[in-house]
């Protein structure tokens, strides 16, 4: 993201030669930029062009809603993992539902991303989504992913990264509410983590707020976030009182994060990594 330093106070172009072109600029700024959505994920998918019943593992399922979407796209066999006993009891509460088809395909485990329930090259694919943050040493996680593939099998990870617009104290404070360990959302740790795992890198693609403009654009989430934020800080004791302080630092986190997706200080990226045939 290209950042330049903003313009010296000029009274004359402040009010005269601004409110000139300041509706066709902001009747421009009304143009989508066509941002990508979380969709590309599963197209990167797409293109890896795994056959029928190929072996994956969703690192970090939640409620399983990926998982089940990379069975019913494209016909894989996914685990998925998760260490929080909850996720997996939603994930396996939302396979009952599933034709027996798919629910075939997807089973769930607890493990974690430095830790995966998978013997050494036994999977084709590992699929990671917004996990990778907080992971405390994210080298193991990586050089894991190494272990579990077969030669040629990939990784398709994203994660969000804090940029320089992000004020160190508004980190420190947003990273200790989400559970974020600080190393992990650094883009230079990522890469050096990925280096050393020996994995290769195929592709990575700088998402920036892309993910935040499309979930505007479509459903007005930014916005809201930024409603709700207002909100929480104008007004905190009311939303104490009611939730307790715990509750309204995790939502006040939230609000921030999404903030912080759509103004550049938190930048998504998406990383496509292969594990070498040779060796």
């Amino acid at each position: 993201m290209r950042q330049t330093r903003p313009v010296a106070w000029d009274r004359e172009f402040f009010y005269d030669t601004y409110p000139r072109v300041e509706e066709a600029f902001a009747a421009r700024l009304e143009e989508s930029l066509a941002p990508r959505d979380p969709s590309i994920m599963l197209q990167v998918v797409r293109e890896l062009d795994l056959p029928p019943d190929s072996r994956v593992v969703d690192v970090g399922c939640g409620d399983g809603a990926h998982a089940f979407r990379l069975a019913t796209h494209f016909g894989l066999r996914v685990l998925g993992i998760d260490p929080v006993q909850r996720h997996l009891d939603l994930a396996r509460a939302a396979r009952r539902d599933l034709v027996p088809e798919i629910a075939s395909r997807v089973s769930f485990e607890r493990g974690t991303a430095a830790a995966l329930p998978a013997p050494d090259a036994s999977l084709d694919l590992v699929w990671c989504r917004d996990v990778m943050v907080h992971v405390e040493h994210p080298e193991d996680a990586w050089a894991e992913f190494a272990r579990v593939l077969r030669p040629g099998g990939h990784v398709v990870s994203h994660q969000v990264v804090a940029t320089d617009l992000l004020p160190p104290d508004e980190a420190d404070w947003l990273f200790d509410v989400r559970g974020v360990v600080p190393s992990s959302a650094d883009a230079r740790v990522v890469d050096e983590a990925i280096a050393r795992s020996g994995l290769e890198v195929v592709d990575s693609i700088d998402l920036a707020g892309e993910w935040g403009e499309w979930s505007q654009e479509h459903e007005g989430a930014g916005g809201r976030a930024l409603l709700h934020l207002a909100r929480l800080l104008r007004d905190p004791e009311r939303y104490r009182a009611e939730f307790d302080d715990e509750a309204y630092d995790v939502m006040l986190g939230d609000c921030r994060w999404h903030v912080h997706r759509m103004s550049g200080g938190l930048a998504g990226r998406l990383d496509v990594l292969r594990r070498p045939r040779r060796g």
